[in-house]
């Protein structure tokens, strides 16, 4: 694809990478550090983003955290984690594509917040309006979940060593160059339950 646009005489390639690309025990990060070498190499003119875990990732269980009260997830809930909403993603996204400046620039796009599970589903509970607990799902029983709904073996296990690598180190960053790239504060995750809440009710 790089070689393509460089044949076709693209003037700026952006490419949507991920957070910590550097983390070999995360292999699908490790990958993308691999593609993000390649672009270097094109002699493309680049812009990177390296997005945190999605907010939109807790509609997985959306149901589940309104009817039960149970925010479930496969790692300790200590865990801290940054998160970015999507809309605030493509958001910047647009900006780097259409103005200038943003050539050869990497940037890191993680919401404003670093927050362990619990805090998680605390910020859940108070915008919901009803209480809702974190608690831990066992890998070997998400797993099972994961192969019931038709994820590969190469999803499963890279999924799983994410889920570890997350316990045991955490997956956040810095929030001020999303804010800057914005304009304005990135969305909170209180933000996005509350678009979320609203988006459901209306549904």
């Amino acid at each position: 694809v790089m070689h393509a646009a460089l044949s076709a005489g693209i003037e700026r390639f952006v490419y949507h990478s991920v957070l910590h690309p550097q983390t070999r025990l995360m292999n699908h990060h490790w990958q993308k550090l691999r593609v993000e070498e390649m672009l270097f190499e094109t002699g493309l003119s680049y812009t990177i983003l390296q997005p945190a875990a999605y907010m939109q990732n807790l509609l997985t269980n959306w149901d589940q955290i309104v009817a039960e009260g149970i925010y479930a997830v496969p790692y300790a809930l200590d865990t801290r984690l940054s998160m970015v909403d999507l809309p605030d993603v493509a958001e910047v996204a647009a900006t780097v594509l259409v103005d200038p400046g943003h050539a050869g620039a990497i940037y890191e796009l993680c919401g404003p917040e670093v927050l362990t599970q619990h805090e998680v589903a605390a910020i859940v509970a108070a915008e919901i309006g009803r209480p809702v607990t974190a608690e831990v799902i066992a890998l070997a029983d998400w797993e099972e979940q994961a192969r019931t709904v038709g994820l590969s073996t190469y999803a499963v296990e890279t999924l799983i060593d994410m889920f570890r690598y997350y316990e045991q180190f955490g997956f956040w960053g810095n929030g001020h160059a999303l804010g800057w790239l914005l304009g304005r504060p990135p969305t909170t995750l209180a933000q996005f339950v509350q678009r979320v809440a609203a988006e459901r009710a209306l549904a």
